[in-house]
């Protein structure tokens, strides 16, 4: 460069070399504190719990004795009461997605229709969904008691006093006896979901469907479920999730008894690990439980990502 000429400016849209070099990093400046604590919150305990998974540990001794796949062995083919709770889960599975699901489409599209006090409605019937499990429990406990119970007494005012059970202490129907009490708390947000869901449907197209002949079922059928898709199936996944992952209210209301009937795979991973100080095979039954989660998890990511 000669004497008499001057260096080039840097104008206001180009940035510098040094800059560029460094601006990469920024977006990663942002996100390093939230990561920090979703590595250390979440990823590292879900490593730990594989690595344990694969040793012989009561939790307390200072070495730990690795014995591979042994533990998932013994699960599968030596532990009736996984298999039982398993069985179960599969059993909750599919009654989260029937009757909870179904009774939450019901009530939103009774509230859609937007009477007089729907909204006092809408939070009547949403309340039970904010509760912990825990209390759900301890509410179900008290309606189930054998004496003093509130279905008890109605089925003997009602004088059907042969349907009277000890519900909670039955194995044929201590499991279903807490699926209701899940239900009713399980049903205000699918309620709440499939609401949102309807409201952004186009009425006119539901006005021009009535117009042409088209009645209540036809309507629903032809056009307000297929419209729903979407919100049904994020319903779906998200009730599958739950689940799967069910804990609270069972070991509120029968610690999974009587005689293991109502025990998920939560609730034994729980026993194992701390009740029989076998953390290998409590860890093991959490892997088994995180894969199966991810077959319903994988979808539902994809599904948001798309959208």
């Amino acid at each position: 460069m000669n004497a008499g000429e001057k260096a080039p400016l840097v104008g206001a849209g180009q940035a510098s070399p040094a800059r560029q070099d460094w601006s990469w990093l920024l977006p990663w400046a942002f996100l390093a504190p939230a990561l920090l604590i979703y590595v250390v919150v979440v990823v590292y305990p879900m490593a730990y719990s594989g690595y344990l998974s694969f040793f012989k540990w009561d939790g307390v001794a200072p070495t730990k004795q690795f014995v591979g796949l042994q533990n998932y062995f013994t699960l599968l083919f030596n532990d009736k009461v996984f298999w039982t709770a398993l069985l179960n889960n599969a059993i909750w599975l599919v009654a989260a997605l029937l009757i909870p699901t179904s009774i939450g489409l019901g009530l939103a599209l009774l509230l859609n229709k937007g009477f007089r006090g729907s909204s006092i409605y809408r939070s009547v019937f949403y309340f039970p969904a904010i509760l912990s499990l825990a209390v759900v429990g301890l509410i179900w406990n008290w309606i189930y008691l054998p004496d003093i119970g509130l279905i008890n007494q109605l089925l003997g005012g009602l004088g059907l006093q042969s349907l009277q059970h000890n519900w909670l202490s039955d194995p044929n129907l201590a499991l279903y006896a807490v699926m209701v009490a899940a239900a009713w708390n399980a049903a205000g947000l699918p309620m709440l979901l499939f609401l949102a869901g309807l409201q952004t449907i186009n009425p006119e197209i539901l006005e021009a469907a009535q117009v042409d002949g088209a009645g209540p079922v036809r309507r629903f059928l032809s056009i307000t479920f297929p419209l729903l898709r979407e919100t049904t199936l994020i319903v779906l996944a998200i009730t599958a999730i739950n689940s799967l992952k069910v804990y609270d209210i069972i070991y509120a209301m029968t610690y999974g008894g009587p005689a293991n009937s109502t025990q998920v795979l939560s609730t034994w991973m729980y026993f194992l690990t701390y009740n029989y100080n076998s953390v290998g095979q409590g860890t093991a039954i959490a892997v088994i439980l995180f894969l199966l989660t991810l077959i319903f998890a994988i979808p539902y990511i994809r599904m948001m990502g798309r959208e």
